[in-house]
């Protein structure tokens, strides 16, 4: 089934849509942003804007039709600061009666929970505790979470939209220093609590965050990543605070990286964001492109579909969601399991050879079980496709740079190795670039040994490592004439990588 996610906020109408099956896994299908401004003014008049319900109104009817068009049979729309500050029961009643839409203008804690859920769901905790911060137009929710549960949790009246609104530098003199003292009056009551708890780093989310890293990326180049999640050092935020709080707007619009709708906002985001990280003590925060349109989704399956899913710790939510991607993206999903247990068994023979630890044996596991989803598309040219397809799957618990991994393993499971004059090969550091050509070597050679699409080899019980050479001792069924074959001409990456040969050993055929 297919479900609309819509996060009614202050400065925009987002909507996602995910298509739900059975068994829990989501795949996002469609994402539109409509602005609509709803904060404007409010947080000053506790009255909503008849223009900026106008355009809320148009996007709501864009929203039904493209949930129609789509066959969404469930519609959760979620209302934050905008109407939670507002008499907003005619609007809602109007936008129930004209679209069919039902908002749920939600308490400010529970957005922080559906928040946490939804960085959850996509973000490596690793037993870490960290103090998450969304920053909205109307409200900043912030909670400190690992990944067993949530210890604190609250929801500030701090905002973009509201901050600008109640002190603007462009009429007032000491604005900058009236939102600073703001922000800490506002935290104040809850740093000792929230200082009670050993924090190892932040992690922010909502597009304040986001397009405050994207200005800092553009200014002093790549910033450093966990898992292909931006770290954002608050020292190189706090300097470039300081000198926006320098810019008048016109050097404010030609930022280079700022997204033109936060234009007179981002100022008001800035001295926010970096206020609260100042205060708590923060050094360092993973910027999540994830939050309450993800935790809407994940509570949805949790309650509608399948409760001892989401039960479950992080490391399950990936191998999941790979293996149910997998039976959707594959023609022959029995020879992508297959591949992928004679990954697996290869690896873990071989971890005196490789190196590599659990994180590089998902990735290679995500690779084998996805390597051949191109020939839905085209057999000759399938290991591109598959290299596409895996990168455009949304997959939770997965990072983006394991996502790009994963591609570029399946890419290279057959046909060319890994080459220099290759663009996107080229752009992995060299420590990835090492390990995609350590699992594309044993994704090539596990998946000849299943060449005949028949299991003919069963599983590969133990690896000799010898000098110059690997024995595989593998059991068997049937003629493997095919598979030996096959290696002879997929085992070349191995022997580049490793500097070993490749031999198979049967036992006796049962």
């Amino acid at each position: 089934m297919n479900i609309a996610i819509v996060d009614v906020g202050s400065n925009n109408i987002k909507l996602e849509l995910f298509e739900v099956h059975s068994n829990g896994s989501p795949y996002l299908l469609l994402s539109q942003k409509f602005p609509a401004r709803l904060g404007h003014d409010v947080f000053l008049t506790q009255r909503l804007n008849q223009e900026n319900m106008d355009l809320a109104m148009e996007a709501f009817h864009h929203i039904a039709k493209i949930s129609k068009s789509h066959d969404a049979k469930t519609i959760i729309a979620l209302g934050t600061a905008a109407l939670r500050e507002t008499n907003h029961e005619d609007f809602l009643k109007k936008v129930h009666k004209e679209t069919g839409i039902q908002i749920q203008v939600i308490p400010g804690v529970e957005e922080s929970r559906l928040v946490y859920l939804g960085v959850l769901a996509h973000t490596r905790f690793d037993g870490r505790t960290f103090f998450l911060n969304d920053i909205g137009g109307g409200s900043t929710e912030i909670s400190v979470s690992d990944d067993k549960q949530m210890y604190f949790a609250e929801s500030l009246r701090l905002g973009t939209v509201r901050l600008k609104e109640m002190f603007d530098p462009e009429t007032q003199s000491d604005a900058i220093a009236m939102m600073e003292r703001y922000v800490k009056k506002m935290i104040a009551p809850h740093l000792e609590e929230i200082k009670s708890y050993h924090l190892d780093m932040g992690l922010s989310t909502g597009g304040t965050a986001r397009n405050l890293m994207e200005i800092i990326r553009q200014r002093i180049g790549k910033l450093p990543e966990e898992n292909g999640i931006a770290i954002l050092p608050t020292d190189a935020l706090v300097s470039f605070v300081e000198d926006l709080k320098k810019m008048n707007p016109v050097e404010i619009a030609h930022l280079k990286g700022l997204d033109p709708q936060r234009t007179d906002i981002i100022l008001a985001g800035g001295i926010l964001l970096t206020t609260l990280l100042k205060e708590i003590g923060i050094k360092q925060s993973l910027i999540s492109f994830y939050g309450l349109r993800d935790g809407a989704i994940s509570d949805y399956i949790y309650r509608k579909i399948d409760k001892k899913f989401y039960l479950q710790r992080q490391e399950n939510y990936k191998l999941h969601f790979l293996e149910q991607a997998a039976k959707k993206h594959n023609t022959d999903s029995e020879h992508a399991f297959q591949t992928a247990k004679l990954s697996l068994q290869i690896f873990d023979n071989l971890l005196s050879l490789h190196g590599l630890g659990i994180n590089e044996r998902d990735i290679l596991y995500g690779a084998a079980l996805l390597h051949d989803s191109g020939k839905i598309i085209d057999y000759s040219h399938h290991h591109k496709h598959s290299k596409y397809i895996i990168e455009n799957i949304k997959l939770m618990g997965v990072s983006r740079q394991e996502i790009k991994l994963m591609a570029l393993i399946a890419r290279y499971h057959r046909k060319s190795m890994p080459k220099n004059s290759h663009p996107e090969y080229m752009e992995l550091k060299e420590g990835d670039k090492l390990i995609l050509k350590k699992l594309a070597s044993i994704l090539r050679i596990s998946d000849a040994l299943d060449r005949s699409n028949t299991r003919s080899v069963r599983s590969v019980n133990s690896i000799s490592v010898e000098p110059a050479r690997i024995v595989m001792h593998v059991s068997s069924k049937g003629d493997i004439s095919l598979e030996r074959w096959s290696l002879e001409s997929k085992k070349d990456l191995f022997l580049k990588v490793f500097g070993k040969d490749v031999l198979l050993h049967q036992a006796e055929p049962s």
